[in-house]
This record gives structure tokens, C-alpha cells and sequence, in this order.
């Protein structure tokens, strides 16, 4: 059965238009977008996913008629453009490297990330521009999974200093997704954020690990 959403107009240009960076995330592009246009990322995050699920992932299709971009070409760009909430490459592959060459792969994303340029990120590494092409579009192997249950989630984890205050001062989840996206710049999934504010209101605790 086809989703009733499926026929959803799709949102209007924006008056100002704004090219993506090769190997940027989908959240860092939506930032510079709505900061280009005047606007809140969390309003534009919500243009872009729409209907059912406004705080989900954003849709391509939406995205790029906000932005004027051929959706291939925001696939080709964004690094998780085609994959919900993690880091994927437009090649589809994985390659063997080396482990120095993949943590320098692993660096110039995450500096691609901040808005550099392929010409400001090859001289920065002193590596020419095809191999920071490469980098930004070749798919490397997933991270390491956690064998440890009782880790916490480093997404959490790095926003809690953030969250739990606003936890204090009942703010709903929704304000606090939102406010961690327009005042601070974080984008997190917002059924993980629902979860986490959910077991601090209830008192609920993960498991301590057993001592040996």
C-alpha cells in the first residue's frame, strides 16, 4: 500500500542558494542553508524531512528543492545523503587501506565537515587534491562495534552537559531537540534524545557491570 504521504508538494525554493561541500554531513549543510536564508535549522531540518516524521531524517528530494541542488548531486556531496543517522560514501565499496591511510581519510572528513575546500584540505595534509576527492567519496569500513553493554552512548554522552538542564527546568524533548540544534549546533536523533530524557524523568538506570 503506496504512503499517503508519498504526493506531499514539496517545499519552495529558498531566495538564497547554497552549494554543498564535498564530504559534509547532511546536518552541516542544512546549518549553513538556514543560516544563509535567515531561518532556524531546526525549521528547515523539519522542511526537509516533512510529513509524517518532521524531526526524522531529511529527504533528498525535499532538500534539494530548498536548495535549488539536483538531488544526485546532494548524494554525491553529503556523506550520509542517501543512508539515515550514519556516515556512508557515494561508492557503495569498501577498499582495503592501510591504517595510516585511513586515519588520514578519517581526518579529512571530518575537517571536509567544517567547510574546508579541497584545495585548503590538500594543502592543509600536504596530499594532492585527488586523493582528498577520494577520501571524501570512497566507502571505508565501518567502525568498530562496542562489545561493552555497559558504555554509554557517545552521542548522549557528549551532549549530556547540555541535556540535563534543560531536563531540570521540564522543557519538553521537542524544545530540547530543537534547542540543541539552533543554539548549539548539535543534530541528534531525536527518538535517542526521547529515550535518554525519558530514563532520567523516570529514574531509570542503565545496568552497572558486574564486579570481577
Amino acid at each position: 500500500m503506496p504512503s499517503p504521504y508519498a504526493d506531499t508538494p514539496l517545499p519552495a525554493l529558498l531566495p538564497i542558494r547554497v552549494r554543498p561541500h564535498l564530504g559534509e554531513t547532511t546536518e552541516n549543510y542544512i546549518r549553513r542553508l538556514a543560516r544563509a536564508n535567515h531561518l532556524k535549522p531546526s525549521a528547515l531540518h523539519t522542511l526537509a524531512c516533512g510529513p509524517p516524521n518532521w524531526t526524522g531524517k531529511p529527504r533528498l528530494d525535499r532538500l534539494a528543492a530548498l536548495s535549488g541542488r539536483p538531488a544526485e548531486h546532494l548524494e554525491q556531496a553529503l556523506t550520509d545523503g542517501s543512508v539515515p543517522r550514519r556516515r556512508t560514501t557515494v561508492t557503495g565499496r569498501d577498499e582495503r587501506l592501510s591504517k595510516d591511510t585511513y586515519l588520514l581519510y578519517r581526518q579529512l572528513r571530518q575537517d571536509a565537515e567544517s567547510g574546508w575546500s579541497t584545495r585548503r584540505l590538500a594543502e592543509r595534509h600536504q596530499v594532492s587534491r585527488w586523493v582528498v576527492r577520494h577520501a571524501l567519496t570512497v566507502s571505508l569500513p565501518p567502525a568498530r562495534q562496542r562489545t561493552n553493554p555497559y558504555r554509554k552512548t557517545p552521542v548522549i554522552a557528549s551532549v549530556r552537559h547540555l541535556v540535563n538542564p534543560m531536563i531540570s527546568q521540564n522543557m519538553s524533548a521537542k524544545r530540547i531537540w530543537t534547542a540543541l540544534m539552533d543554539d548549539h549546533g548539535v543534530s541528534i536523533s531525536f527518538s535517542t534524545l526521547n529515550a535518554y530524557i525519558r530514563n532520567q524523568r523516570t529514574g531509570y538506570r542503565s545496568p552497572t557491570p558486574p564486579i570481577c
